[in-house]
């Protein structure tokens, strides 16, 4: 008798656990709200993204300096999807690489966008060389004029071109430059783009640059994000990643007056923690 009782109660357990998580399941996408949403994510001295599509697909950019990156990510999606449909590799300097072995390592990662750059032996670099290999991940070689879909969000790959990067001569100029776009709404994320690159980004790419939110280059270093690339942007929303109290002084001053005068909201994630930012089919804000 107590054997058959405990059987019953262990079964109206489990059936329990299994109405909780369909629960949870129906609750989380009962309540996410409509449109692309994207969170520049506090990660100090670095750049990591997590943006989440209104089909429910995730896609991340770079990945801080930090191991604990898995943890930043999986705040921002659903305890029931931690799949990372796309991730984004800029290039390899630790400060956007770190946090993105152990991601990779975790095995949630179905896809990677990037360049596998011979000129880059950090050690760091090398692990995520070596996870992505281990895992057995798709990789995408990045190349301007590529564009993947996830539903009704496009990501546009603007740099490198398509002729490859091996006479630029640093990381920073072969950085991957995206524009993520829902319908009228465009989000540009140049990683640690140089205004040399810039330039070239104006020239190639001309009005489609003209965009809602701003990823400012390089931390707001005064060796990017040019006048001349606001003034073909115009953003109304510059987001900028950046660690407190930095060692190389960034954002530039220079930069914080350029962007003042072409009238974009500033944000940082230096003094806002998180910055998150919401985009319907044709604006964006944020939260």
């Amino acid at each position: 008798m107590r054997r058959a009782a405990s059987r019953k109660l262990a079964l109206v357990s489990a059936c329990c656990v299994v109405m909780l998580g369909s629960g949870a399941a129906g609750w989380w996408f009962s309540r996410a709200p409509a449109g692309v949403h994207v969170w520049f994510a506090d990660v100090g001295q670095g750049d990591g993204i997590i943006i989440r599509t209104p089909s429910q697909q995730t896609i991340v950019v770079d990945g801080g300096p930090r191991a604990n990156f898995p943890q930043e990510v999986d705040d921002h999606v659903p305890v029931t999807d931690r799949t990372i449909d796309l991730l984004v590799v800029t290039h390899g300097d630790a400060d956007h690489v770190t946090g993105l072995v152990p991601l990779v390592a975790s095995g949630r990662v179905r896809a990677v966008l990037m360049h596998r750059d011979t000129s880059v032996t950090t050690k760091v670099y090398q692990r995520l060389l070596e996870a992505i290999d281990a895992q057995d991940v798709p990789v995408i070689a990045a190349r301007a004029g590529q564009v993947l879909r996830f539903g009704d969000v496009r990501v546009h790959v603007l740099w490198p071109p398509a002729a490859g990067s091996a006479t630029m001569k640093t990381t920073n100029e072969r950085s991957i430059v995206v524009k993520v776009s829902y319908g009228n709404a465009d989000l540009l994320l140049t990683g640690d783009a140089p205004s040399t690159v810039e330039t070239l980004l104006v020239e190639q790419w001309g009005s489609l640059l003209d965009v809602e939110v701003l990823k400012v280059g390089h931390h707001g270093s005064s060796h990017s994000t040019a006048r001349t690339f606001l003034d073909a942007t115009s953003p109304g929303i510059a987001v900028l990643s950046v660690g407190a109290e930095n060692r190389y002084g960034h954002p530039g001053a220079r930069v914080l007056d350029d962007l003042a005068a072409v009238r974009a909201g500033v944000f940082r994630t230096d003094e806002r923690g998180d910055v998150h930012v919401s985009c319907a089919v044709d604006a964006c804000a944020v939260e």
